[in-house]
């Protein structure tokens, strides 16, 4: 057998999901509807839910992700010496893993926006090729395997992957000769052996490799091609650049996240001030530790591990706010521990210049921040209100979405 079927049981759940994006499909088995991945659009407002839920504030003062086996290196466990890989493997946080047909049409969109996430986070993201040829469905399925591993055998897949799915639309009305002509003349484009090429695609060995990756990939069920996961997880969001590269820097983040709550260092007393330095220029804000001690320990605690360094900036459209503290760079990311609000009596959202706690969902802090353009009372007791703006301004007025912050220095009175 081809692959390890221990290995492989998870692929078993896939019968309960949908892929939304793809069209090629092995059997035509229905499948129920999948959650997406993307709970939320990066258009969503968050504070809107907050302001408006009666949802209890939580008593646990900190709560942090339990670490765990790594998602990468679980998803490593499940590679096997069929796999073709990009990238790699032994630093990185991310592993794709696609089943693919070079004749599904779907499949060659699929590839040329993995190719550019994989080429966008190179030091982060493996990707991982693996046969699915619907032989059943496709008349040059099985040869277009062939010549790709064929390629392999001379250190070429990936080079014969993305002229078989880029020029997909050439060969895909061929007949058995002329297809066969076609690839000896792409492996002489790719500067490989042709005659040798010629002889690998044909051979037994590689023609009974493409046929069990056909047969496993029909005993495990598997319900359409291309079928995706990211380590390990099955992919069911749109399949666009943008959707999965949300995925891709989350998972890069989650390798950065931390599985414990800060530890307590700053006390009540403290006289606290924090300079952003931004694309645009410094912001100095005084931080407020004997009103909001858990906010203001958590973010001296981020910025003196470099966590907000290079983070990009929003700014609300309406012109509210702007926010930043998630080293994604998506919206979505956190810091891996959670802390609940802090309403100190005396703080209201009563002018610009307010520094604030952003909750992406529910009432909880972690590392993501806002500083107010204006008042906002309508967040009173919804966010928790832990420094304000003393110099910088003119600064803080000037940001725009797509700026970005170069560090957050933190200084406090002898």
């Amino acid at each position: 057998m081809m692959f390890n079927a221990r290995k492989h049981a998870f692929l078993l759940w896939a019968l309960f999901a949908m892929l939304t994006w793809a069209s090629c499909r092995g059997k035509a088995t229905p499948q129920p509807t999948a959650t997406p991945v993307l709970a939320a659009t990066p258009t969503q407002t968050p504070f809107a839910t907050v302001a408006l839920s009666p949802t209890p504030v939580p008593t646990v003062p900190c709560a942090a992700s339990k670490p765990g086996v790594s998602p990468a290196r679980e998803a490593m466990e499940y590679l096997t010496t069929y796999d073709h890989v990009l990238g790699d493997r032994e630093h990185a946080s991310v592993f794709l893993v696609v089943y693919s047909d070079f004749q599904c049409t779907p499949c060659a969109t699929a590839a040329k926006i993995l190719r550019a996430v994989q080429k966008a986070h190179a030091d982060d993201v493996v990707l991982v090729f693996r046969h699915f040829p619907l032989i059943n469905l496709h008349d040059k399925a099985a040869l277009a395997a062939q010549a790709a591993e064929a390629a392999a055998r001379q250190g070429k897949f990936w080079q014969m992957h993305d002229l078989l799915f880029g020029e997909q639309t050439q060969w895909v009305s061929m007949d058995g000769d002329a297809f066969q002509r076609y690839l000896k003349d792409a492996a002489g484009r790719l500067g490989l052996d042709a005659e040798q090429f010629v002889t690998d695609m044909n051979s037994k060995e590689i023609q009974a490799i493409v046929q069990s990756a056909w047969e496993n990939g029909i005993n495990h069920n598997l319900p359409a091609v291309p079928l995706l996961y990211v380590n390990a997880q099955l992919y069911t969001s749109p399949l666009s650049f943008n959707d999965l590269d949300t995925v891709v820097r989350l998972n890069i983040l989650a390798a950065r996240q931390f599985h414990t709550c800060p530890p307590v260092q700053v006390s009540p007393d403290e006289e606290i001030s924090a300079t952003i330095a931004t694309n645009r220029g410094k912001i100095t804000l005084r931080l407020y530790p004997d009103k909001a001690p858990n906010a203001v320990n958590s973010f001296v605690f981020l910025a003196e591990q470099g966590w907000y360094d290079h983070n990009r900036i929003w700014r609300d459209a309406e012109g509210r706010w702007v926010r930043s503290g998630d080293p994604s760079n998506t919206g979505y990311g956190n810091a891996g521990y959670t802390f609940a609000l802090e309403n100190a009596a005396g703080l209201a959202f009563d002018r610009a210049g307010q520094l604030a706690l952003y909750s992406t969902g529910g009432v909880s802090n972690s590392s993501q921040f806002f500083i107010t353009l204006q008042p906002l009372p309508a967040l009173d007791g919804h966010a928790t209100i832990f420094g304000s703006v003393t110099s910088g301004m003119h600064v803080l007025q000037s940001l725009t979405t797509g700026d970005y912050i170069i560090s957050v220095k933190i200084s406090r009175a002898p």
